[in-house]
């Protein structure tokens, strides 16, 4: 089963290439306001987590990963976003090649 997914849950913690920091991932599929673009996930520094409401989150794609150091928690709910994840990743892409 977790195998199959793409994106990683809620509340896996991972490292970064050229990044000492721990991340949480909070949110997968977030815009980016400032680069226009959607990245694949929102992460908190880990263990501090989210600390003040002007904080930014870091966002970044699956590629970004260097290390995983917590797989976050999946049951039925979180297999069944994961796959309308994909549908709507996959509908973009194919209206972006009719454009």
């Amino acid at each position: 089963m977790l195998f199959s997914k793409k994106y990683l849950p809620v509340g896996s913690i991972v490292g970064l290439h050229n990044d000492s920091r721990r991340l949480l991932i909070i949110g997968r599929q977030l815009y980016s306001e400032t680069h226009h673009v959607i990245r694949d996930y929102a992460a908190v520094n880990y263990p501090n987590g989210f600390t003040q409401s002007k904080e930014p989150f870091i966002l970044f794609n699956h590629q970004d990963i260097h290390r995983l150091y917590h797989y976050g928690y999946v049951d039925e709910k979180e297999m069944q976003l994961d796959r309308l994840l994909v549908e709507a990743e996959n509908k973009d892409s194919s209206l972006e090649k009719k454009e």
